[in-house]
C-alpha cells in the first residue's frame, strides 16, 4: 500500500501539467520505478480478484451438492425416527442396530449442515473481499488511465520537439513555385528567385495593418506582429511546410522551408489548415492571427538559416 500511495503525487503532477497545457518534465528514474511498482500492484490485484471470483464460482455447485445430501439424509432421518420404522419384536440387537443407523444419519446430517454453514460463511467473506478489491481497483484504474494520458502527452511533446528540431535539419530548393491569381509583375518575379535574393523584398507576414515590435521572448531575435484578431497570416515566400503543430511556448506554429536552409517561422497562430509537406506559394495563407476575447494578440515571426535565427527586419525591408 505504501508504494501505491507514493505514486499518487507523481501521477497528479503529470496529469496537472498536461491539463494546464504545460510541458511535462521527463520522469526521473525513481518515477519510472514507481510506475513499475504501480503496474505490479494492479497485476497483483487482478490475480487476487480472479482467484476470488474463481473460488466464488466453485462454491455454488458445492452448496448445491451439500444441500441435496442434506435433503436426502433429512428425509431418511425423519423416516427412521418419525415414520414408525422402529424394529418391533426383533430383539435387542435389532434395536441397537437401528439406533446406530439413526445416529449415523444424524451425524452425517450435522456434518452436511456444518459444511453448508461453512460454505455460506466463506461465500459472504469472498463476496465482501471481491467488493473491497473492486473498490481498491476503481481509483487505481483511474490513476492508470491518467498516467497513460500523461505518458502519451509526454511522448507527443517529445515528438513535437523532435519534429521542430528536424524541421531545420534539411532543406532543398523548391522544384516549382505556386503562383496565385494573375501575373502581378515584379512581385511574382521575386517569388521565382531564391530566398536569399529576395532579402528586403519579402512579403509582409500579416495582411492589413499590424504593429511591429522586435521580440526576444523565445530567446532569439524575432518580431511580434500585433494584428487584428483573425487577420490572415501569409507566407513571406514560396516554400514547403516542414512543421505544423503546437510547440512549447510558441503555441500553434508553422515552419516553412524556402530552400538553401532558409526557414520562416509563424507562431502563436489562432488557426491553420496546413500540414507538413504542403507546398505554399508566396503570399499563400498560412493561418490566422489569434482571437482572444476580441482583443489583439501578436503573431510571432522568425527567419532562420539552418537552426540559427537571423534578424527578420532587413529581410522584410523594415
Amino acid at each position: 500500500m505504501r508504494r501505491r500511495t507514493s505514486l499518487v503525487p507523481v501521477i497528479l503532477a503529470l496529469v496537472t501539467s498536461v491539463a494546464q497545457g504545460g510541458t511535462p518534465a521527463a520522469p526521473a528514474p525513481q518515477v519510472a520505478s514507481s510506475i513499475a511498482d504501480f503496474e505490479r500492484l494492479l497485476h497483483k490485484l487482478d490475480e487476487e480478484q480472479r482467484g476470488v471470483e474463481g473460488e466464488l464460482g466453485r462454491i455454488d455447485p458445492q452448496l448445491e451438492t451439500v444441500r441435496r445430501r442434506i435433503l436426502a439424509r433429512g428425509r431418511a432421518y425423519y423416516r427412521h425416527v418419525h415414520a414408525g420404522l422402529l424394529p418391533v419384536g426383533e430383539g435387542f440387537d435389532a434395536l441397537v442396530d437401528h439406533a446406530a443407523r439413526v445416529e449415523r444419519v444424524r451425524r452425517a446430517l450435522e456434518r452436511d449442515m456444518a459444511e453448508e454453514s461453512g460454505l455460506m460463511k466463506r461465500r459472504v467473506e469472498l463476496s465482501d473481499r471481491l467488493l473491497r478489491l473492486r473498490a481498491e481497483r476503481a481509483p487505481l484504474e483511474l490513476q492508470r488511465e491518467a498516467m497513460t494520458r500523461a505518458r502519451r502527452a509526454l511522448e507527443a511533446e517529445d515528438e513535437r520537439r523532435a519534429a521542430f528540431a528536424r524541421a531545420f535539419e534539411t532543406s532543398s530548393r523548391p522544384d516549382h513555385v505556386a503562383i496565385y491569381g494573375a501575373d502581378m509583375g515584379p512581385r511574382d518575379a521575386d517569388a521565382r528567385l531564391g530566398f536569399e535574393a529576395q532579402k528586403g523584398r519579402l512579403l509582409f507576414p500579416v495582411a492589413g495593418r499590424a504593429e511591429v515590435e522586435r521580440s526576444h521572448r523565445h530567446g532569439v531575435t524575432g518580431l511580434d506582429l500585433l494584428a487584428q484578431p483573425g487577420a490572415a497570416v501569409r507566407s513571406v515566400a514560396a516554400g514547403r511546410v516542414v512543421f505544423a503543430d503546437r510547440y512549447d511556448t510558441y503555441g500553434l506554429t508553422v515552419i516553412i522551408d524556402h530552400g538553401d536552409r532558409y526557414y520562416s517561422v509563424y507562431a502563436n497562430l489562432g488557426g491553420t489548415e496546413l500540414r507538413a509537406a504542403d507546398p505554399v506559394g508566396a503570399g499563400a495563407r498560412v493561418g490566422t492571427a489569434p482571437i482572444t476575447g476580441g482583443s489583439r494578440e501578436a503573431v510571432y515571426f522568425e527567419i532562420r538559416r539552418g537552426t540559427e535565427p537571423v534578424d527578420p527586419g532587413p529581410w522584410l525591408g523594415l
